[in-house]
């Protein structure tokens, strides 16, 4: 005997019926099942949230004391169960983030049956609604999810979470009109936020605070249907957010898009010194990080530089894979230079050049001049030398600093030479799009490192200067 059962998924105090044929999927087909006198379960899990099956979830049937996870198909199977009633029970990453359960009510498994079981998360819609109740000031979308301490998975109560994004309108009427948006959220007693009241197709950062702890700016983004929900887990570490150092670690390999060999490429921890270089198989591993929502960087001359946002804890290592795509150069239109324009607002460029107290290339001067590589930007500016050294062109200061020493930040995080010289084999002149250079007591605050006085260079690059 073969029972289908289209069974449905419980969220706190809500159970939702998913009909089968609304997840466009065919119900796993049971095999014929021997007369032995006993029952089997046969099922899959569907992501209804990102239209996929869930694959690597752990079922547990409850009644039977049978645990197992879900294949690439979302698809599971129990045999030889004895005829009795039981509930099937899914756990996975995504429902905890999303702070559902998905659970099926009680059925009986008979003698010599086979059991159809078919389970799914909810649609984006479905989960905007018992989550937001209305729509917000700018749309119907909303991002949830939780803060974590990394090392307990404890939850963090009272962290402020907030969304960054701009929006960029030009009419004949008005012109360019740049308008930044902030929304804000605190976590509840069990560590979830939820931000709602979002537009779809926006891009735009996360980023979590408690106190000192801050979490890196996390690249979100949100599609083009009418109602878009993105879940996400976010690791904030009680320590002072300038830990530099810690016991987590993360590998993972980075290919490069049509290249004989992915070695030479450089990964970096944003807002440390910490930087690796892949092998010939595009390997790396960096070891000693601070615990957190953390962002890494990988730059490859000629390539597209990349970001992926990683959660780090001495609980595990972590494993990440990244592509970098061949770097094409294309034309600027207006909304671009409109765009890269509010970038350099927001991230206080064109403010700092008014003051005048530092020497300042923007986009308008890179595009006259043509550089080919990022020591040629650099010649350009005045008390900056550049010598051949056996890594590459090095940059020196004849100021009155430290002997001669440059410090770089890139994108507004510290960035440091693995080879006195190789910063052309990792910066190229086509991704910078402003520079700023600052001698001594002109020097801002958040530029200032402890220990020698040196000339700094500051870098934006199009990473956080999107057009």
């Amino acid at each position: 005997m073969i029972k289908l059962l289209c069974l449905c998924l419980a969220v706190p105090l809500i159970a939702l019926a998913t009909p089968l044929g609304a997840q466009n999927t065919t119900p796993p087909t049971p095999p014929v099942i021997s007369r032995t006198g006993k029952g089997q379960i046969v099922g899959a899990v569907i992501d209804s949230l990102n239209g996929r099956y869930l694959s690597g979830a752990d079922v547990v049937i409850e009644g039977g004391r049978a645990a197992l996870e879900t294949d690439s198909l979302g698809r599971f199977k129990v045999d030889s169960l004895a005829p009795g009633t039981y509930k099937v029970r899914v756990f996975h990453a995504l429902l905890d983030t999303l702070g559902i359960n998905l659970l099926t009510q009680p059925f009986h498994v008979g003698p010599d049956s086979s059991s159809v079981v078919i389970l799914a998360v909810p649609s984006a819609m479905t989960l905007v609604h018992l989550s937001c109740r209305q729509s917000g000031p700018y749309g119907e979308s909303a991002v949830i999810g939780h803060v974590s301490d990394p090392e307990t998975l404890q939850p963090v109560a009272r962290a402020e979470v907030s969304i960054a994004w701009t929006e960029i309108d030009i009419t004949k009427e008005l012109g360019l009109r740049r308008t930044p948006h902030l929304m804000f959220d605190s976590t509840d007693a069990s560590g979830a936020f939820k931000i709602c009241g979002l537009p779809n197709a926006m891009e735009a950062t996360l980023q979590a605070r408690r106190g000192s702890a801050i979490t890196a700016e996390i690249p979100i983004s949100l599609g083009e249907r009418p109602v878009e929900l993105l879940a996400r887990t976010v690791l904030l570490s009680p320590a002072n957010s300038g830990s530099k150092s810690g016991n987590a670690t993360v590998s993972g390999t980075v290919t490069l898009e049509g290249a004989r060999t992915n070695a030479g490429t450089r990964v970096e921890l944003v807002g440390t010194d910490i930087a690796a270089m892949t092998n010939e198989k595009g390997e790396f591993t960096m070891r000693n990080l601070p615990s957190g929502t953390k962002l890494l960087l990988a730059r490859h001359l000629g390539f597209v530089v990349q970001s992926v946002a990683v959660d780090l804890s001495s609980r595990e290592t972590q494993r990440v894979t990244i592509r970098l795509t061949k770097f094409l150069e294309m034309m600027d239109p207006v909304l671009v230079t409109a765009r890269r324009t509010a970038a350099l607002d927001k991230v206080g460029f064109n403010q700092r050049r008014k003051t005048g107290l530092g020497f300042y290339i923007g986009p308008e001067r890179l595009e006259d001049t043509h550089p080919i590589f990022l020591t040629d930007i650099l010649r350009q500016v005045p008390g900056l030398r550049v010598s051949y050294g056996i890594h590459g062109d090095v940059v020196t200061s004849s100021r009155g600093v430290t002997n001669g020493c440059v410090e770089y930040y890139l994108d507004d995080a510290p960035y440091t030479e693995m080879n006195p010289g190789d910063v052309n084999r990792f910066v190229t002149a086509r991704e910078v799009v402003a520079v700023e250079v600052y001698e001594g007591p002109t020097t801002p605050a958040q530029y200032v490192r402890a220990g020698a006085i040196c000339t700094t260079v500051v870098l934006w690059t199009r990473l956080r200067i999107r057009g």
